[in-house]
């Protein structure tokens, strides 16, 4: 199952606080099509129909039914160092063609 850091889950609900969504979760979206995913982060009140639902201590992640195999084994992370500051995820399987 995803996980998410607390790391992540702190900055998720500080987005959430500075966004005034309060109740409402992250959703976990495939971005863009063809053999190599790329991922997508937006706040989302209920997510979308089909959406997968997790919690952990009391963030809503929404995740996307395309993106949901994909991210079982996965973890979003939220990284400050140096020049990197922002989400990550890894633990993505290589799907990537060519």
């Amino acid at each position: 199952m995803l996980d998410v850091t607390n790391a992540a889950i702190i900055q998720f609900k500080n987005l959430l606080s500075d966004a005034d969504a309060q109740g409402s979760g992250i959703r976990v979206f495939v971005s863009g099509s063809g053999c190599c995913s790329s991922y997508g982060l937006d706040i989302s009140t209920n997510g979308e129909p089909g959406d997968e639902l997790i919690e952990r201590d009391g963030l809503k992640v929404f995740i996307e039914p395309r993106a949901y195999d994909e991210l079982s084994s996965a973890k979003i992370d939220y990284v400050d160092s140096g020049d990197a500051k922002g989400f990550t995820i890894t633990g993505l399987p290589s799907s990537c063609c060519g």
